[in-house]
């Protein structure tokens, strides 16, 4: 049984990615680079990969639901691709805060402004990325099997 992805362990790992991105990225700039820029194009890839995710849970809760669950392993692969990318967007949001907190001091210029717009679109998706992951996974709950214990034929008399 795969084990429940918690709130505070995405908290954490957006917390030391964070941190890690934002010793990077000020030694980056003390060696005399500039900071990698962040692409819109990533927000759109994060906010297709929280449809899809969410599509995927959204056909698994309706399986469950109706008690027509066919593929349980289909389902435990959806469970597990909904805390892989509750995960990864939780690494994404660190990251991104560090690049956020490093244009920040620099806003008079336009460039760090045009960053900043960037690197706050990726974070809103990877936000959603991040509730998709976690709402897939309450989704791909299954319910226990009551007669597990039970010899096959059903309850012996007694």
């Amino acid at each position: 049984m795969i084990s429940r992805l918690r709130w505070s362990t995405l908290g954490a790992i957006a917390v030391v990615s964070g941190t890690i991105a934002l010793v990077a990225l000020r030694w980056w700039a003390t060696q005399g680079n500039v900071a990698p820029t962040v692409p819109f194009l990533l927000a759109g890839v994060l906010g297709a990969l929280a449809a899809l995710v969410l599509a995927l849970g959204l056909r698994v809760r309706r399986a469950v639901s109706t008690g027509h669950l066919d593929d349980p392993v289909g389902a435990a692969r959806v469970l597990a691709l909904g805390q892989a990318a509750a995960i990864t967007a939780a690494i994404h949001f660190g990251y991104l805060g560090a690049q956020a907190a490093n244009a920040i001091p620099h806003l008079q210029a336009p460039e760090p402004r045009e960053q900043l717009v960037r690197t706050i679109a990726a974070m809103v998706a990877a936000g959603a990325l991040l509730a998709a992951g976690m709402l897939t996974q309450w989704w791909c709950q299954v319910p226990e099997d009551d007669d597990e214990n039970e010899p096959p034929g059903g309850p012996v008399p007694g």
